[in-house]
């Protein structure tokens, strides 16, 4: 039997920036597992709570533990950006020195693991991996590897403070944030073409998995655009793939089909296409244009013609009708003298 586990995770995102040779700033982004929720810089000085349920205050015991593991963190990564600097001979310019560590949780409050990873200057440095029972270090190719006592002393560091305060903070976000992250959103899946698109949006948790298939079998990944998942406004995220489908493929008529497997759905959720009419609805369209074209000129003439016919027998029935009132009054005139 094979069990299901969760597991739930704590990030906190440092970046610090060296410009010109001034101070040096340092800005904070925690997250549980995709959600934000709090930020630090070191210009305030001060932890504040993002996210859904956000409290308007800050909880003591979580401000003391982000000075100390906040001021630490500052320290270490302001030491190793000035070695960076001194070992690129970076003068002048800014340079950006950042951090991801995090701790892992199992569903049953177990501690999975703790890490840490740097980059300067988008270039990735040294990675820290521990678990309790596994320690690893990889130096990378910027600087000298840590010595041997310097080593003990990060595992001891890790084990004793970043982990035990990881641990706590990720259970006390967990147990407010549990409805939030916990939810199951239902993803809307539409289906477009000539060129396919297979768009699934509005969903959470964001793990889904999307397939094309034509004529029932999958379409291979390489032959399809997309496939990144995008976050939308209100915490759900989207995913598209799509298909360039030409027109002998679509004369074909073949059965293209979105098919999405999402933690929120209890079976699989499809939604098929197919072309109407093939070609000969491509090929129409392709000729409605030109013939559109000479059959609004053929109407204008016509329009013209029946317009001017209109007018020239408006013009002689005038003629017709001023002569035979000129006669009318000639013979009145002739009736009355004679009466004379």
């Amino acid at each position: 039997m094979v069990k299901l586990c969760f597991f739930w995770l704590f990030l906190s995102l440092y970046t610090i920036i060296n410009a010109y040779s001034l101070s040096y700033v340092i800005y904070v982004v925690l997250m549980q597992d995709d959600i934000q929720v709090g930020y630090f810089d070191s210009n305030t000085e001060q932890f504040i709570h993002k996210g859904p349920y956000a409290p308007d205050e800050t909880e003591v015991d979580v401000a003391q533990d982000a000075a100390n593991v906040f001021g630490h963190m500052f320290l270490s990564m302001k030491r190793r950006l000035s070695d960076l600097r001194y070992h690129f001979n970076s003068t002048g310019n800014i340079d950006v020195q950042q951090r991801m560590a995090g701790c892992e949780m199992l569903d049953t409050g177990e501690p999975g693991l703790i890490l840490s990873t740097d980059a300067f200057n988008a270039i990735l440095a040294d990675l820290i991996y521990y678990n309790m029972t596994h320690y690893s270090y990889n130096s990378g190719n910027l600087l000298s590897p840590w010595s041997e006592v310097h080593q003990t002393y990060v595992k001891w560091h890790y084990q004793t403070i970043y982990l035990p305060i990881c641990i706590k903070t990720l259970k006390k976000f967990r147990e407010r944030l549990k409805n939030f992250a916990m939810r199951k959103v239902r993803p809307r899946v539409r289906l477009t073409g000539a060129r396919v698109s297979c768009l699934a949006f509005g969903f959470y948790p964001r793990h889904i998995n999307l397939t094309l298939l034509r004529d029932g079998q999958p379409i291979v990944e390489q032959d399809m655009t997309g496939g990144q998942l995008l976050p939308n406004g209100d915490g759900t995220y989207q995913l598209r793939k799509s298909l360039e489908v030409n027109i002998e493929e679509l004369s074909e008529r073949h059965n293209y089909t979105c098919t999405t497997s999402h933690l929120s759905l209890d079976n699989k959720l499809d939604v098929s296409w197919i072309p109407e009419s093939g070609i000969d609805r491509v090929g129409l369209y392709v000729k409605s244009g030109p013939l559109g074209m000479v059959a609004i000129i053929i109407l204008l003439s016509i329009l013209v013609c029946v317009r001017r016919r209109n007018a020239a027998g408006s013009q002689t029935s005038s003629q017709l009708s001023n002569a035979n009132d000129a006669q009318v009054a000639e013979q009145m005139s002739l009736s009355s003298h004679s009466e004379t």
